[in-house]
């Protein structure tokens, strides 16, 4: 079989961007190389890689667990299906990080529910100051610390546990997370690539999927410092509600931002002093 043979069986099962990504794993040709070399033979090892590679994806395995990585904020993350791939969205809390680090000298940071690690990495890496980092599940964290070293150099302040309960004693200026949001009617609407991700990762409790992110706002003002701010990601649908939740345990200068699509993803809080 020739690799522009395998290429037009490729297609006829699965769009362009993925069959280039197929057949750079399954042959090791770039996209320049898949043109240039399209009449060379693939070998049968080759081809059987291909087809498995094609037959994992049509099963519903999404391209970034297939590939073990996925690239965010200019990085490449490694990941596998014990943690949720990383947004473009997602940058808009790394953003928002960043800029509202610039109230402090230096400050101390930490991404909840790092999952990936994609934001304590992101935002380490940005401002060449350690954030630490938690999740509540030993693999993910084993991957967020891996993330974390091979982007910054450093090894990370990673902790094990739920929510904040690893933080106990500990004070930040600025608390970021991206914590499970959706509510299970949101979540059955998603596509099945999502439903290949932790289930974990998504569903956040209650009708509204609010209940982890109410339980993080109601615990973070004993570990936040005067004027520490509390950043979350959430849905657009959720930003009212969320307002108010912040209002009620004291936060101040609220404020949404919105992501790439222009809808609100993004809340941030002061605490009082």
């Amino acid at each position: 079989m020739r690799l522009s043979e395998l290429r037009r069986e490729l297609l006829s099962r699965i769009d362009q961007v993925d069959a280039r990504i197929i057949i750079r794993l399954a042959t090791g040709l770039d996209e320049v190389h898949q043109i240039t070399e399209s009449n060379m033979e693939v070998t049968e090892e080759m081809e059987k890689k291909a087809f498995s590679l094609l037959r994992e994806r049509l099963s519903g395995t999404p391209m970034a667990y297939i590939m073990g990585e996925k690239e965010f904020y200019g990085h490449t993350f490694r990941v596998s299906p014990a943690v949720l791939i990383p947004r473009p969205d997602t940058e808009t809390l790394v953003d928002t990080v960043i800029r509202l680090s610039r109230r402090f000298s230096k400050p101390r940071i930490l991404d909840l529910c790092t999952g990936s690690g994609a934001i304590a990495a992101s935002v380490a890496y940005e401002l060449k100051l350690p954030v630490a980092l938690s999740d509540i599940s030993p693999e993910a964290l084993d991957t967020a610390k891996a993330n974390y070293k091979q982007i910054t150099g450093h090894d990370a302040d990673a902790r094990l546990g739920s929510l904040l309960s690893p933080w106990k004693g500990c004070t930040f200026d600025i608390i970021a997370s991206n914590p499970p949001y959706l509510n299970e009617e949101w979540y059955i609407e998603t596509d099945q690539d999502i439903k290949a991700e932790p289930l974990s990762a998504f569903i956040g409790g209650g009708n509204d999927g609010l209940d982890l992110i109410r339980i993080i706002i109601e615990a973070s003002p004993a570990y936040l410092s005067p004027d520490g701010i509390l950043a979350l990601e959430c849905d657009y649908r959720q930003m009212g509600i969320c307002v108010n939740l912040l209002e009620k345990e004291g936060f101040t200068d609220i404020h949404t931002v919105r992501d790439l699509a222009d809808k609100e993803r993004v809340i941030y809080g002061r605490r009082l002093p």
